[in-house]
């Protein structure tokens, strides 16, 4: 491609015969010298311009693919979060579950126990009440049978009577005593010769 300088520096033979005048000539020239130059100074800006905006274009080809690679890294990572928050909710939700089963299994062993312990107090105060029941029968039966004694007429009867009531009055004490199984260490205190529950042999 022709530049200004070459066509600004460019040289014609001379001649005499049907020539071009030389100043018209070198006239013609330095104008078409000047109209390339301004050409080519355009052209070089356009390059320039278009230079500027490829890399402008590179540049957002580059912040494309970063934001890609972050909406997928980002997509990744809310997928692994998600994930990782259902692994956690489902930890937490089977220890919950194995804590409750324990504690109902804890719960159904220990009323186990408490029934047991119930049935062997109750079984205690039943004994409790029979033997004492026997003993005060004992001992009714010992006082019934104690040889009587001549007594005045009016005294023989009422001495009678005053211990068959005192025997009924301890039976009917006694079975009330024995209603509740709080009685039973007193009433053991009184005749420590009791034997009931397990050491009722």
């Amino acid at each position: 491609m022709i530049n200004a300088k070459e066509i600004s520096t460019k040289r014609f033979e001379k001649t005499t015969i049907g020539g071009y005048k030389m100043e018209e000539v070198d006239e013609y020239l330095r104008e078409l010298a000047l109209e390339v130059a301004a050409l080519q100074k355009d052209k070089d800006d356009a390059d320039k311009k278009i230079d500027v905006l490829a890399d402008k274009v590179r540049d957002y080809m580059r912040d494309e693919d970063a934001l890609k690679d972050a909406l997928l890294g980002a997509q990744r990572q809310g997928h692994q979060v998600i994930e990782d928050a259902k692994m956690v909710a489902n930890k937490i939700i089977n220890e919950a579950n194995e804590q409750a089963d324990e504690i109902l299994s804890d719960t159904k062993k220990q009323l186990e126990i408490e029934k047991k312990r119930l049935a062997e107090m109750q079984q205690e105060v039943a004994d409790f009440k029979s033997n004492l029941l026997g003993l005060y029968k004992e001992h009714l039966d010992l006082i019934t049978s104690l040889p009587e004694k001549e007594y005045d007429d009016d005294v023989a009867p009422a001495q009678e009577e005053i211990v068959a009531d005192e025997a009924e009055a301890d039976v009917s004490e006694a079975e009330a005593e024995v209603e509740t199984p709080f009685t039973k260490p007193a009433a053991a205190e009184h005749n420590p010769n009791l034997k009931f529950g397990q050491n009722n042999k």
